[in-house]
């Protein structure tokens, strides 16, 4: 623990405390609060009311040191998520792009054209320089499609360039030993990023792979990619960052050395960082400021973890907590985020237990002045006081007020942390939602390029322009090879002008071969007017996936010589169920197995259908998502978030539609495809009947003066609250109200009698007017009131649900009742015209000797 204004604060919280601005709102509100409590103790004591308040305000005190505890913690927590969610964010995104690169490089390498020229090549043949200019031309057709690379280089086994697609940073000879590691390593690609002679100028991110002729063991040369890495990274965090955000996004290497970063001028690349990835946030000290920073590893994708490079996204700790939340929730109706409010669910049990705690030190306060005021005003020292009656009286109203005040700031600081955490999840699930729907978008445009690339191989080409018969031995193993190295296929399929497969990847769906496909993107295919073009199934059930509903990418395979004559096609399946359901899956918060905010992520279109879904009680593909209809009409790009009715739960839901990625569905593409990415978290657990359930009020005690004639004769009367009405007595009635804790239960009594409680060494019985009046029975009854019979003297304690006011009454607005009311009605006395007889609420006067005579002779009761 360490103090931090007077408050303990757990763990490293007094660093950061100070930085919450509304955390220390409520510290100097509670502590300014804290020195009347002081005041008021040291009064009460001197005044003799007899109204001890040292226990109570040691509770509040105790107490405030809890809330502050809490809002603090919830604080750095929800900075700590989203910094983690952030950090998480850049560096998944990054490595399920540069997954995409390792299957890359192991085909283009593969490519026959390259091979042949690298080959020519190494025979030590002078250059040709139309074949030249054809490889140029090839890899630029490449990058049109794969715009993610810089340049692509084709190197000789001594490092001599053969060809490069960059001419405007020539390289003619490289020393680099990834050369080296290309031609020797055992694995499928290398993967290096840093200086190099290939790329001059700065750190470049390049995969390599040797070429190998089909028909050579020994490889004739490396092939290279560079990949955009600054571009790319500079996506991901424009997609992180708002203009008024003040977090740094950084990618840090395997020893924590900056990479890329959002905000160079603030933290430059190059600069070391503390790498920590194991801890949800920490304080980190960098270039004289202090910032809260996340680090997070890649959680990997399809068995890739990159090169061990992390996400860091780090803010200075002044700004960390400045995050707004009213926006979020202000379309929100009040009714609807009241319940979410009231859910248990959302909340730690160490949250939930403090309004209770508060109310219960509440209810013991009012209570004491309760009590107090009854002792005043049963004049029992007003002889020996004199004077001093009125100050007690004040004191007394003092004390009530102040521990209004008191519990006031702890509901307004608990409604406002509330608003936070729901705020934190609407705004957690839309960056979600985004996420997924990026993800999405990323991995669908790599399918797009996959598609027009291979219609693009000589080999498949050339065998398409000759013997059917002879295609599918050909053209197997090469699309065999493909799918090998694109996993994320179910098959490839090969088709002439026809509409007839000739040959597939997939070694079980042979039976394709010779079969004429009949669907309307096989024309559509055909008809395609370029090596840019392409066109994709809708997203419905088909034969070629078993049934069940993708997409299949497709392109028209081209003529080798007579580029304008299309001699058939590829399809590619994609393998929709697992990957749309993995990219989901990866985009919803973790936890644990069947946890009460466990959420649910969905693609669905603009029609309300399940494209794919991931999370506990997911709806089924194909089924339609009943929502408003504002969560899908969604312009490209646009989201929206609220809180939604679903599953019989109430839920934090969050859509984003789909707005491309690069060229993919961008301006120049002439492909449409409305899909938006929904995610939902439970806001209130299933069953949870707290919602619906309204938090009783704690009336004070306060002590309220009613108008009569000047001069008039006035009397004090105690209230009381039992069963929905507004009971009262004399004071002089009253003994002293007491915890109902402290009621004993007793066989063979009547309903209304719960049992007994010990006061003052005699047992007393203890009776609930709500069963003898036939009142409500909403709550629990909270106090015991002791009242005493004026003839006998005989005592008897009242369960009531609260305690009122004891106001001064003019005698005037007292009307007896004596045969107005029948039965146990006649309980009532007389009545109180609390507004003068103009219909407001009436105040029922008890007979303290018609209760004791009635119900204090259990005998009599029995027999009645």
């Amino acid at each position: 623990m360490a103090n931090w204004k007077g408050i303990d604060f757990a763990g490293d919280l007094a660093r950061v405390v100070r930085h919450m601005p509304e955390v220390e709102t409520y510290r100097e509100s509670l502590q300014t609060l804290q020195a009347v409590w002081d005041n008021l103790t040291v009064l009460g004591q001197m005044s003799g009311t007899g109204t001890e308040i040292t226990g109570m305000r040691a509770a509040f005190a105790q107490l405030t040191g809890t809330l502050l505890n809490s809002l603090a913690t919830e604080s750095r927590r929800k900075v700590a998520e989203d910094l983690s969610a952030r950090a998480q964010v850049s560096i998944d995104i990054l490595v399920r792009n540069l997954f995409e690169r390792t299957a890359d490089i192991g085909f283009l390498a593969t490519d026959s054209d390259l091979c042949a020229y690298a080959e020519a090549a190494s025979r030590g043949g002078a250059q040709d320089e139309g074949e030249h200019r054809r490889i140029v031309d090839r890899f630029r057709e490449y990058v049109a499609k794969y715009s993610v690379y810089a340049d692509i280089l084709l190197l000789d086994r001594c490092g001599k360039v053969l060809c490069q697609l960059d001419e405007t940073h020539p390289v003619a000879h490289s020393a680099d030993p990834l050369l080296h590691d290309a031609l020797s390593s055992e694995g499928a690609y290398v993967e290096y990023f840093g200086p190099t002679d290939l790329r001059p100028g700065g750190p470049a991110l390049i995969y390599a792979w040797r070429v190998c002729p089909a028909d050579r063991s020994e490889a004739v040369g490396v092939l290279c990619l560079v990949f955009r890495f600054q571009n790319e990274c500079e996506r991901i965090f424009r997609n992180l960052c708002s203009d008024d955000d003040w977090a740094v996004i950084t990618l840090l290497d395997a020893e924590g050395v900056v990479m890329a970063s959002s905000d160079p001028w603030q933290v430059p690349v190059g600069a070391p960082l503390d790498a920590d990835a194991a801890a949800p946030s920490r304080l980190l000290r960098f270039a004289g400021r202090e910032y809260l920073a996340a680090t997070r590893a890649t959680r990997g994708y399809q068995g890739y973890f990159g090169p061990g490079w992390k996400g860091h996204v780090m803010i200075p700790i002044e700004y960390a907590f400045e995050t707004p939340t009213a926006r979020a929730l202000e379309n929100i109706p009040p009714t609807l985020l009241g319940r979410v409010m009231d859910s248990p669910a959302l909340f730690s049990e160490a949250l939930q237990l403090i309004p209770r705690q508060a109310e219960a030190i509440q209810r013991e306060l009012n209570r004491a002045v309760w009590n107090g005021n009854v002792r005043q005003s049963c004049g029992q020292r007003r002889a020996a006081q004199g004077v001093n009656a009125s100050f007690s009286k004040t004191l007394l109203w003092e004390i009530s007020n102040t521990g209004v005040r008191t519990k006031d700031i702890f509901e307004r600081s608990i409604a406002n942390l509330h608003e936070t955490v729901v705020s934190t999840i609407l705004r957690d699930c839309a960056a979600r939602a985004g996420l997924a729907i990026d993800i999405m978008d990323r991995n669908l445009y790599e399918r797009a390029n996959d598609c027009r690339w291979w219609a693009l191989s000589t080999a498949i080409q050339t065998v398409l322009t000759q013997s059917p018969a002879e295609a599918a031995a050909r053209l197997t193993p090469i699309l065999s090879t493909i799918n090998g190295l694109y996993t994320v296929y179910s098959n490839l399929i090969l088709f002439d002008a026809t509409g007839q497969v000739v040959a597939v990847s997939a070694a079980g769906d042979t039976s394709l071969v010779g079969r004429v496909l009949g669907d309307e993107w096989v024309a559509r295919t055909l008809a395609l007017d370029g090596p840019q073009a392409y066109c994709v199934s809708p997203f419905m059930p088909t034969p070629l996936y078993g049934g069940r509903p993708t997409y299949i990418y497709c392109a028209a395979v081209r003529d080798p010589v007579r580029s304008h004559r299309v001699v058939g096609g590829i399809a590619i399946v994609f393998d929709s169920a697992p990957q749309l359901a993995t990219m989901l899956a990866d985009c919803l918060p973790e936890t644990t197995a069947g946890a009460p905010h466990e959420g649910v992520a969905v693609f669905v279109g603009p029609d309300g259908l399940v494209i794919a879904s991931a999370g506990a009680d997911a709806p089924a593909v194909g089924s339609r998502l009943e929502l408003p209809t504002e969560y899908f009409d969604l312009a490209p790009g646009a989201s929206c978030s609220g809180i939604v009715a679903h599953a019989g739960r109430l839920h934090a839901a969050a859509a984003c539609m789909s707005a491309g990625y690069r060229e993919y569905k961008g301006p120049g593409d002439a492909y449409r495809n409305d899909v938006l990415a929904l995610v939902l978290v439970p806001l209130t657990d299933a069953g949870d009947d707290t919602i619906e359930r309204e938090p009783t009020p704690v009336r004070s005690g306060v002590v309220r003066h009613l108008e009569g004639a000047p001069g008039e004769v006035r009397v004090e009367l105690a209230t009381f609250h039992i069963g929905g009405s507004w009971y009262g007595m004399h004071s002089s009635d009253i003994v002293e109200s007491i915890d109902v804790q402290r009621v004993t239960s007793l066989p063979g009594l009547p309903a209304h009698v719960r049992g007994c409680v010990m006061y003052e060494g005699d047992p007393i019985m203890v009776v609930d007017l709500r069963d003898y009046v036939h009142g409500e029975r909403a709550g629990t009854p909270s106090q015991i009131v002791i009242v005493r019979g004026a003839t006998n003297g005989q005592r008897l304690g009242l369960l009531v649900d609260e305690l009122g006011e004891i106001p001064e009454v003019p005698v005037s607005l007292i009307q007896p009742v004596a045969g107005l009311f029948q039965g146990s009605a006649s309980l009532v006395d007389s009545i109180v015209k609390t507004d003068g007889g103009q219909g407001g609420e009436l105040l029922l006067l008890l007979s303290a000797d018609k209760l004791s005579a009635r119900l204090g002779d259990t005998s009599s009761v029995t027999a009645e």
